[in-house]
């Protein structure tokens, strides 16, 4: 009995190891683990995620076959297979699994992480009325003005509460300022910098975001994990920070009920609210749905803009030759008596070149949103069965051998011929029907905080401690924590 019972273990041990015929190619598969260990290994020794996955298509070509745990991984490293993959409609899924659904209620909600009809009407929705309210237009950049100067105004009083020179943590300061720029669109309200749950809450976000990576958590590759070791294997963690996270979204949401007219529409939840008492409301809309959704926009929308920033600020301050550059042409565009505007963007191309640079280099720390084959189907020749996780390696793109001194930052790159040119493969936001939604603010919100707090101020390594430029990975990578000393501009 025992003697058979450990036969059919083996066997089922051996099947687990077994790659699909003409898979892509990659390290071995171990049972049960996979090639858990080889890339926890590569990414110890390089220090991030998509280093590692990096060398993997060193050795083994640009689709690199993996399996972790329970899932089966593709990654895809080069521009030419980046721009296949992202454009063809059977990679257009999202991964199912406990790590995709743990975070709703235990369902495939929101427009991030699901796929398939719901998923399209959810997208257009949000598409057609965050436009509504502002998402790439004049009014947009009005909101972002307003909340740079609203940054400008506070560290302004710090600095002159502090005699002139204040030292101050930069890579986690932009987080509320950022949020309401797209919060004013999402609820019509802001919150103040001063907002201790919120700070609290963008905390928990922020370090949830640090321990978890785009190919998931140890609970998501080992789904048993979550109910023999809940706290070991990130589950608990990972439950509790989306928990309180729709606690204060759904707050956010009664809040815009109390001054709710239908018809009369002040904000994207308003649209969604209407929607919802609509003759012609889908089966995909509900108010889990709008959380869900809320939940999605709240967390993409805030953390990798503020990492930017965060990237800038510390080139800035480590660089004070690019910081000198950037400021000359913002005192010959705009002068000191008024805040740039994005109709100043295009004349001031070098600190436009500045926060594309900032942007490539935080892409050239990532991996884009995991996909999911929708049907069994090839890519460069190899077979890629239905349900595979395909994650695409943007270091690949943006830091691949076309770009000259790919690691140093170097705003002038995309300075040619005395204008702003912007190489073909430079696609930090991804492609296809999956690329950002929140791209346009995205970019509006880099350029004007930079130029902003450029004209304002001057950014300067503090005594004693220099900034490194070591990161933290995480789902979004971002700069260990350091400071600046910041003086007013004359």
């Amino acid at each position: 009995m025992w003697f058979l019972l450990l036969i059919v273990i083996i066997f089922l041990l051996y099947l687990n190891s077994r790659k699909p015929k003409n898979f892509p190619p990659g390290p071995a598969w171990l049972p049960i683990i996979g090639c858990g260990l080889e890339l926890n290994r590569l990414r110890q020794k390089t220090g991030f995620m998509s280093k590692a996955t990096e060398l993997l298509a060193a050795k083994y070509g640009p689709v690199v076959g993996a399996r972790i745990g329970v899932d089966r991984v593709v990654f895809i490293y080069g521009h030419k297979e980046y721009r296949e993959f992202s454009s063809r409609e059977e990679f257009n899924g999202r991964p199912i699994g406990v790590f995709y659904t743990s975070r709703t209620w235990g369902k495939r909600r929101g427009v991030l992480f699901t796929d398939g009809e719901s998923w399209e009407e959810q997208r257009s929705f949000v598409v057609k009325h965050l436009k509504e309210f502002g998402m790439g237009k004049k009014n947009m950049s009005d909101m972002i003005e307003g909340e740079c100067q609203a940054m400008i105004n506070d560290i302004g009083k710090k600095v002159d509460d502090c005699g002139g020179k204040c030292v101050l943590r930069m890579d986690n300061i932009f987080g509320i300022y950022i949020l309401n720029t797209l919060w004013t669109m999402m609820s019509a309200r802001k919150h103040s910098p001063y907002d201790n749950q919120l700070k609290h809450l963008q905390d928990l976000i922020r370090d949830l975001i640090y321990n978890v990576h785009m190919d998931g958590a140890l609970f998501s590759h080992f789904p048993i994990l979550r109910y023999i070791c809940p706290g070991y294997s990130g589950y608990s963690t990972f439950v509790n920070v989306h928990r309180q996270t729709l606690e204060f979204l759904r707050g956010e949401v009664e809040e815009c009920k109390k001054g709710f007219v239908p018809s009369d529409h002040r904000s994207f939840i308003d649209a969604y609210l209407d929607r919802l008492i609509s003759s012609e409301t889908k089966t995909s809309f509900s108010e889990d749905q709008l959380l869900a959704v809320c939940l999605d926009i709240f967390m993409a929308g805030t953390e990798t803009c503020a990492k930017t920033l965060a990237f800038a600020f510390l080139y800035l301050t480590l660089k004070p030759d690019i910081q000198a550059k950037a400021q000359e042409e913002i005192d010959a565009v705009v002068g000191p008596h008024r805040l740039p505007t994005i109709e100043d963007r295009p004349r001031l191309k070098y600190v436009e070149s500045v926060a594309l640079e900032s942007m490539r280099v935080l892409a050239g720390l990532a991996h884009c949103v995991p996909h999911r084959a929708l049907k069994d189907t090839h890519l460069n020749g190899y077979f890629i069965p239905k349900d595979t996780v395909i994650i695409g390696n943007l270091r690949g793109v943006v830091m691949d051998e076309s770009w000259p001194d790919k690691e140093a930052f170097q705003p002038e790159r995309f300075i040619k011929d005395g204008r702003v040119q912007i190489p073909e493969n430079y696609i930090p936001f991804g492609l296809g029907k999956r690329r950002c939604l929140g791209e346009a603010l995205a970019k509006a919100n880099v350029f004007l905080f930079v130029a902003g707090l450029l004209q304002q101020f001057k950014f300067s390594i503090a005594p004693y401690q220099p900034p490194t430029e070591e990161i933290i990975d995480g789902l979004t990578p971002g700069p260990k924590p350091f400071v600046a000393l910041i003086t007013r501009r004359q």
